[in-house]
C-alpha cells in the first residue's frame, strides 16, 4: 500500500507554494515546476511527471519563440504560457491532496486549528473535481460512440452541437453530484457541533518533516536565482 504524506504537511505545501508563485518570475515559474515533478515523482505518480514534464519544455520552448519573434500573435499568447506556468505547481500539489480520503484530510487539518467551514469546503472541493472528471470521461465516451465527441475532427466545423451533447449533460450531472455530497455529508454528521473522532491515526513523520523543509529550501532558494 502506498504511503501517504500526512495531509497537515502537504496542505501547508500547497500554501507555501501558492504564495511564492506570486512572487516568481517565468524562470522561477519554470524551477517551480520541475519541483512539483519531482514531487509528484516522490509520490509515485510517473506518468503525471511526464506529462507536466513534457508541458513544461513546450512551453519554455514556445516563450523563447515568442520573445525572439516580431508576430504580436504570438506575444499576445505569452500571458497564456505565463498563466501555465503560475497554476500548474499548485494543480500538481493539489492532485496528491486530494486522493487523501475525506475523513482523514479533516481529521488532520483539525490539528492545525482550521475553522470547520473552511475544512469541509475543502475536503468537498477537492473530492468534487475527480468525480466530474470521471463523469466527464463517461460523457465524452457516449458522445464518441454517437460520433458527438469533440476529439472527432469532423465535429469541429459543428461546435453548438458538440458543446450541447457534451457539456449540457456534465452540467446536469454537476448538479446532482453536489446534491449527493451535500446528503453524504448530512449522512455522516458533519454539521455537528461536536467535536469529530475519527479511525484515522495522525501523526507526523520524520519523512513528512524532512520532504517539507526539502520543497521549503528549493522553493526560497530559487527566488534568490536569477537566470
Amino acid at each position: 500500500m502506498k504511503e501517504i504524506i500526512d495531509p497537515r504537511i502537504q496542505f501547508l505545501l500547497l500554501i507555501f507554494l501558492g504564495l511564492i508563485i506570486l512572487i516568481s518570475d517565468i524562470n522561477q515559474l519554470a524551477m517551480l515546476n520541475l519541483l512539483a515533478v519531482i514531487y509528484l515523482m516522490y509520490n509515485r505518480r510517473f506518468f503525471a511527471s511526464v506529462k507536466l514534464l513534457f508541458l513544461i519544455a513546450i512551453i519554455i520552448f514556445f516563450n523563447y519563440y515568442a520573445s525572439s519573434t516580431d508576430y504580436q500573435f504570438f506575444k499576445y499568447l505569452g500571458f497564456f504560457v505565463f498563466l501555465i506556468l503560475r497554476i500548474s505547481p499548485v494543480i500538481a500539489f493539489a492532485s496528491i491532496l486530494q486522493e487523501v480520503p475525506s475523513g482523514k484530510m479533516i481529521s488532520s487539518l483539525q490539528k492545525l486549528g482550521i475553522p470547520q467551514n473552511i475544512l469541509i469546503t475543502l475536503a468537498v472541493t477537492l473530492r468534487f473535481f475527480p468525480i466530474i472528471k470521471k463523469e466527464n470521461k463517461i460523457i465524452q465516451s457516449s458522445a464518441k460512440l454517437r460520433g458527438l465527441s469533440f476529439k472527432q475532427i469532423s465535429n469541429w466545423l459543428h461546435p453548438l452541437n458538440s458543446f450541447e451533447y457534451s457539456f449540457v449533460p456534465l452540467m446536469m450531472r454537476t448538479l446532482k453530484i453536489t446534491d449527493e455530497l451535500a446528503a453524504s455529508a448530512m449522512t455522516k454528521g458533519i454539521d455537528s457541533p461536536r467535536k469529530r473522532t475519527s479511525i484515522y491515526e495522525n501523526q507526523l513523520k520524520g519523512s513528512d518533516c524532512l520532504l517539507a523543509g526539502c520543497v521549503i529550501a528549493f522553493s526560497v532558494l530559487i527566488l534568490f536565482i536569477k537566470i
